[in-house]
């Protein structure tokens, strides 16, 4: 009886807390889940919650990319980036303005870096040149770069 008790609060506490939601990137000490690298600028950061919870952090935009492509079949909950404009701000990617510029490097050489704003993304093309993407049209380019 004791352990049928036990059993029955443990599985009611786990179907209460299941959680699904973004967790904050811990820099220099979370791993990318793409290319292994530590984590490291707060530009650049980037995260995919499945929608079971199961959280996979990434050390750049073009890291999640090639992640998202590698097993699109996935349900996500959440697909982030953070916003370079406000580091430590994870905004929704496909809501995003992606500017692809070699004046503006990331951590894994993709020169992709995310904004919240168009107008952001404007701005610094403005001053450092590129091309500015959404969300689905950036999938499409790595798939033809990438597969």
């Amino acid at each position: 009886m004791r352990i049928s008790i036990i059993l029955f609060l443990l599985l009611i506490n786990s179907l209460f807390s299941c959680n699904v939601s973004p967790v904050p990137i811990e820099y220099n000490h979370d791993e990318c889940a793409y290319c292994k690298m530590k984590i490291a600028n707060v530009q650049f950061g980037a995260e995919l919650v499945t929608s079971k919870g199961k959280v996979f952090k990434f050390d750049s935009a073009e890291c999640l990319v090639w992640e998202f492509i590698k097993d699109e079949a996935k349900e996500y909950a959440f697909v982030l980036v953070t916003d370079h404009s406000r580091p430590h701000n994870f905004i929704d990617a496909e809501s995003s303005s992606f500017l692809i510029s070699e004046n503006q490097p990331s951590p894994m050489g993709g020169n992709l870096s995310a904004y919240e704003s168009v107008n952001n993304a404007q701005n610094v093309m403005a001053q450092k040149g590129g091309k500015i993407m959404k969300w689905n049209d950036l999938l499409k380019e790595y798939k033809t770069l990438y597969k």
